[in-house]
């Protein structure tokens, strides 16, 4: 099968396109034909080396865990799934090996859910990861609720750009970070506050508009500046997930009933059915979508460590 893979640690070079054998099924597992992968942070992090305490590996890696696709073989000890049925998914594993960058990929059925009919298999395969962690963050975690104020860092980017219509789905009054050729993007994402934080001290700002604090802070800048004020602009019993990395040692936190955390997504197959569901429902908006080829992932790696894009890439591998 075509892939994308890497034999050592290194930068966007080091992605290699050409054959890889074609996963084979184990136990609660399906083997779904790859119409198209997303391309995700994390993804080109992996790559770098980074995080290599956290995950086995057996070399060479395909990179990829988001993906959109059509069943071609169901494992043992699989019901309710279905040869031809189109379905996306996130195929997070702690051993990195075979990813979806690739014509085919071997995932738990736990992890996927069906695709809606209304929505493409390039917009599908941009959903699983961010919505995943914004729902897991926001919903589960911060039980943000109508009327409650957030922070969403980085709001043009892939994750901000769902979470942004998440919380607004949810009721919630959303402030977001961005540069100033982004506002009228994030704004039509739902953004009630945006903030050029090349031009402003986004921190002050806030302080100066919601005194008391907000209920909520999505932390997904990795600077100390910004890990340490997500705690001083929630008010006494919010909540700060944070996506990068753990939370800062700080009294405040004890003192203002702090609820914080360094949250890692999950694949969750029902809570992504559900998600699915409110996109096929148009209750929530497909973010803005960039399309490119499978054998241009190396490029798409660089554009992400350029920290310029807007919304998601996507590789088209196949049509279906």
């Amino acid at each position: 099968m075509r892939a994308i893979y890497y034999e050592e640690f290194g930068s966007a070079d080091v992605l290699k396109f050409g054959t890889m054998p074609k996963p084979s099924l184990k136990a609660g597992q399906v083997l779904v034909q790859v119409a198209a992968a997303a391309v995700n942070p994390i993804d080109r992090r992996l790559r770098s080396g980074e995080l290599q305490d956290f995950f086995e590996r057996e070399w060479p890696i395909i990179p990829g865990w988001d993906f959109s696709g059509r069943i071609v073989e169901v494992g043992s000890e699989v019901s309710g799934w279905t040869v031809d049925q189109d379905v996306v998914g996130l195929a997070f594993s702690w051993f990195l090996h075979g990813g979806t960058y690739a014509e085919y990929v071997a995932v738990d059925v736990a992890s996927i859910a069906a695709k809606p009919k209304n929505i493409s298999f390039i917009e599908g395969a941009a959903l699983p990861l961010v919505c995943l962690t914004a729902w897991q963050a926001l919903v589960e975690f911060s039980d943000l609720k109508a009327g409650q104020k957030v922070l969403i860092q980085a709001g043009a980017g892939g994750l901000g750009s769902v979470a942004i219509a998440i919380a607004k789905h949810i009721g919630a009054y959303v402030y977001t970070t961005a540069r100033e050729h982004n506002f009228d993007y994030v704004k039509s994402r739902g953004a009630d506050v945006v903030i050029d934080y090349t031009t402003s001290d986004y921190a002050e700002v806030i302080r100066e508009r919601e005194p008391d604090g907000l209920d909520v802070v999505l932390e997904s800048v990795t600077h100390e500046a910004a890990i340490t004020a997500a705690i001083h602009l929630v008010k006494a019993g919010g909540a700060v997930p944070y996506m990068n990395n753990e939370p800062p040692e700080m009294a405040e936190i004890k003192q203002k009933n702090i609820k914080t955390e360094f949250l890692h997504h999950r694949p969750d197959g029902q809570m992504l059915g559900q998600i699915m569901a409110l996109y096929a429902e148009e209750k929530l908006s497909i973010p803005h979508i960039e399309v490119m080829k499978l054998e241009e992932a190396a490029e798409a790696h660089r554009r992400s460590e350029s920290w310029q894009t807007r919304g998601k890439m996507v590789l088209h591998i196949q049509d279906m």
